[in-house]
């Protein structure tokens, strides 16, 4: 089934038409069993998020422009009015072209554009992100299988100033205050992530500059992991805090990718105190390190504002099994820290920065 939402009202540069418009395609597509809503070439005016349910594929020309008209976000895979537990909210959903323009210069309401939650197999690919305020381009909470690729993120802002730890692709879970879209508080952490062939960087328009952060989490809990995820083939440009921020994981890979200017390229953490050391009951607190994480193949230039990698964890609970290879650092770049890891390889860099380890064991270098 293919539903034009110029079939159903949407005119382009009407916000009460366009929005109405392909939310009606959205709805007939769901009731239908699925299929794809095809918005054609043209500048659309969005005044509230739109719903995208299962089993659809929203395809965008490439010129045409979901516009930010309002406070809201511009697209989400659920409702408040309902209940989505673990993965079983709407999945197998393709997001395909266009642009995505949060419209920050104009309506400067701190917001996300694409808030995805409570679901599996979900695909973003050949989306640009434009003008976010405050908020992500894609809130990734709860998910089983993403994959997001050749898409673009452009421009960010944080008018109010209390938004230094948002990303451009914000990997997350359900716990209280991390996703307040909708969904059950039920501790469901994304998992089996590839995120490749992007660009994070800035557009360049009136108030809008580079990202805080380009991918990351700021929120876990005690024997929660985010699990297999790949980051690579990117390119990550003048992050204002670490381009890639993970919290404790299971097996992370970051390959082949490139870091120009950014504050630092990569912070990854366990959990040692505060509230992300709970159990999700609160029963249980303890610290906590990350299993597997490998950094292969990436090029790095010019981070001197942050430690070029912050590996951090605790001597009672490290990372375990960090692998640095194959890496090339051009030019001036600020030191390595390693902090309460285990189980450390560094092999066949070339021009690595010095590296400072505290609590440090077991290190395999040339």
């Amino acid at each position: 089934m293919l539903k034009n939402v110029r079939d159903f009202g949407a005119k382009t540069k009407n916000k009460w038409k366009d929005t109405f418009g392909i939310q009606r395609a959205l709805n007939v597509v769901a009731r239908n069993g699925g299929g794809t809503v095809y918005i054609p070439e043209g500048v659309y005016h969005i005044s509230k998020a739109l719903k995208i349910y299962g089993n659809t594929t929203l395809k965008l020309d490439d010129k045409a422009v979901l516009l930010r008209k309002g406070r809201d976000a511009l697209l989400k895979n659920g409702s408040s009015r309902k209940k989505y537990y673990r993965y079983e909210g709407n999945g197998h959903i393709k997001i395909e072209g266009g642009t995505f323009d949060m419209n920050g210069n104009q309506y400067p309401f701190n917001n996300t554009a694409m808030c995805l939650g409570h679901a599996r197999e979900i695909e973003v690919a050949h989306v640009t992100f434009k003008n976010i305020v405050g908020g992500h381009g894609i809130d990734a909470c709860g998910l089983d299988g993403v994959h997001i690729h050749d898409c673009r993120f452009l421009g960010f802002v944080d008018y109010v100033g209390d938004r230094s730890f948002s990303e451009a692709i914000q990997l997350d879970l359900f716990i209280e205050g991390a996703f307040p879209k909708f969904g059950i508080n039920d501790g469901t952490i994304t998992k089996n992530v590839i995120i490749e062939r992007c660009y994070f960087g800035n557009s360049n328009e009136g108030e809008m500059g580079p990202w805080n952060r380009a991918i990351g989490s700021h929120a876990t809990r005690l024997f929660h992991f985010y699990e297999n995820i790949v980051i690579q083939d990117n390119t990550f440009e003048g992050t204002k805090d670490y381009a890639l921020t993970p919290l404790k994981s299971k097996n992370m890979f970051i390959a082949n990718n490139i870091f120009l200017n950014c504050a630092g390229a990569l912070r990854y953490l366990g959990v040692y105190k505060g509230k992300h050391m709970y159990s999700f009951d609160g029963s249980i607190a303890m610290k906590e390190g990350g299993k597997g994480l490998t950094f292969m193949n990436n090029t790095i230039q010019g981070c001197q504002t942050l430690d070029t990698l912050h590996i951090r964890s605790h001597k009672q609970a490290p990372h375990q099994h960090i692998s640095i290879l194959k890496n090339t650092f051009i030019g001036a770049n600020h030191p390595i820290q390693l902090t309460g890891v285990q189980h450390v390889c560094l092999l066949q860099n070339e021009n690595i920065p010095s590296i400072k380890q505290t609590d440090v064991e077991d290190v395999l270098c040339d």
